[in-house]
């Protein structure tokens, strides 16, 4: 699998950003989460994929969240961890709300 990256934009790396890790059936997820004020997990139901290499945030598919459930992200996620084994990269997930129609076909 040979994934395009995209670096963030300006306006995203302005943000601070803090990673949180858990275990989804047995994977180990990489979570990416803006530093807020009450720095809580978002609650959308759609997932952007991304890689931090070298200290820079990147997209994968250009930002846009491909996934619409959590079957889909694990294996989306599971592919992207495959293909940045034996790397230092950091591969993660981003929560986003989006609505159906937004998703791209």
């Amino acid at each position: 699998m040979n994934l395009k990256t995209t670096p963030f934009t300006e306006f995203e790396n302005k943000k601070q950003y803090s990673i949180s890790s858990f275990n989804e059936l047995g994977m180990d997820v990489n979570i990416l989460n803006e530093v807020a004020q009450y720095n809580k997990i978002p609650s959308g139901n759609f997932y952007k994929f991304g890689v931090i290499i070298n200290e820079q945030y990147n997209w994968y598919f250009e930002g846009i969240a491909v996934a619409d459930s959590r079957n889909k992200m694990r294996e989306i996620y599971s592919g992207i961890l495959q293909v940045n084994s034996g790397t230092d990269n950091i591969p993660f997930i981003y929560k986003v709300k989006r609505l159906w129609k937004n998703l791209p076909k």
